[in-house]
């Protein structure tokens, strides 16, 4: 029992030591802790060192690349504009406590692997580094796939195309992957667009034959056709976007990832498993405990603005992070709405039996239900990234 306090006891001085990153800035960062009211007020500054330092630990805890040079430098209003950030930032709004995605739009297996992933990463199109001419350039796609964490599997890859809705004639999609400079190239997939909006074409075996061997990566080029013709049609004249057409309607690679299964059964056996619910994601800043004595095991604020980091201009959302943490004594009698556990009932009660000369520790106060957060964000050469944090949320505590 001593041992599992330890443990939950350095979660809770993690969280604290998060709770130092509340503000960065033009005033420099502060200390923030919760006045007892639900709200958080400043308790001392930092200088710019440890400003500094605080930071860089930060990106450590989250596991974030350092923000990019190359990144978009977007205003507030502005975050997120193009189809990739665009149908990602829709994907993160979804998403619920536990990193689940809850939308009707996608189809059962789209869903899965969603929801498998804890790693969704969007490419767009560039030209290809080599400078080979790019002949019917609006029709050929080039993705950068550097960058990919070496450490996860592939568990999917979509090509996503955009059609208009005032071209309602049905038409088949091909595309073809490239195989050398001389015109090479062999159809890898095929879909029929018969309704307007996006589309979906899987491209999972492609993408992983870049990633096994990136100088095969020569891109993709698309064509359409009437049903059961062979005649290539002109995109514009069929609604189609392409590589060079709007911003907001071009194609764009979407690649999922997660951690191999060895790796997730070894990181399960070091962490506590809990069954939970699934509920909507929200802010947890409005469902702090209240009626319960400040010296009392219970959920306090902690927040971290990501504005106040300067990261605003990298990351698309959320604008911050609701981490809260438990605090407060686990004493007898314990309440019914401080989330005690049976063994922690018992604990306690022991402990007012044998007395304090028994040396029996105290229960802990700690958190009894974490949600994920999920962070989307822009990553180098404009690629958007949305990773999930698994229990990174306190939700609420409880004495165990």
């Amino acid at each position: 029992m001593e041992r599992r306090c330890d443990i939950l006891i350095h979660y809770i001085r993690m969280c604290l030591y998060l709770l130092a990153l509340g503000a960065v800035g033009a005033m420099g960062a502060g200390l923030y802790v919760d006045d007892g009211n639900g709200r958080t007020v400043l308790a001392d500054h930092l200088d710019a060192e440890e400003t500094a330092d605080l930071a860089r630990h930060m990106l450590e805890v989250l596991d974030l690349p350092a923000p990019p040079d190359d990144r978009p430098r977007r205003h507030h209003h502005d975050r997120g504009h193009g189809s990739a950030p665009t149908w990602l930032k829709g994907v993160y709004d979804t998403l619920d406590d536990y990193g689940k995605i809850q939308t009707e739009e996608l189809d059962d297996d789209q869903r899965a692997t969603v929801n498998a992933a804890d790693t969704i990463i969007t490419f767009v199109t560039r030209d290809r580094p080599d400078g080979h001419p790019n002949h019917g350039a609006n029709k050929k796609l080039y993705f950068d796939l550097s960058g990919v964490p070496l450490d996860h599997s592939i568990l999917g890859a979509e090509l996503r195309v955009y059609r208009h809705s005032w071209a309602p004639e049905p038409l088949a999609l091909h595309v073809y992957m490239v195989t050398d400079n001389h015109g090479g190239e062999r159809e890898v997939a095929q879909r029929i667009l018969d309704k307007p909006g996006w589309a979906a074409v899987n491209i999972t075996s492609p993408v992983l034959s870049w990633l096994l061997i990136p100088e095969t990566n020569l891109g993709l080029r698309l064509s359409v056709t009437s049903i059961g013709y062979r005649h290539e049609q002109h995109f514009h004249e069929v609604g189609i976007s392409g590589s060079h057409d709007e911003e907001d309607n071009r194609p764009f690679l979407v690649g999922f990832f997660g951690l191999p299964a060895t790796y997730s059964k070894k990181k399960s056996r070091r962490t506590r498993s809990i069954s939970l619910p699934t509920t909507p994601r929200r802010t947890y800043r409005s469902t702090l405990e209240h009626g319960i004595p400040d010296s009392l095991c219970q959920m306090k604020q902690l927040y971290v603005s990501f504005s106040d980091l300067g990261w605003e201009e990298w990351v698309i959302a959320p604008e911050g992070y609701d981490a809260n943490y438990c605090e407060g004594r686990c004493e007898f009698p314990l309440q019914a709405d401080m989330n005690a556990t049976n063994h922690a009932i018992v604990q306690t009660l022991v402990k007012v039996i044998d007395g304090p000369e028994a040396g029996l520790p105290s229960a802990c106060c700690a958190p009894t239900d974490l949600a994920t957060i999920p962070v989307l964000y822009y990553a180098y050469n404009n690629k958007v990234v949305l990773k999930k944090y698994p229990k990174m949320i306190v939700k609420s505590c409880g004495c165990l």
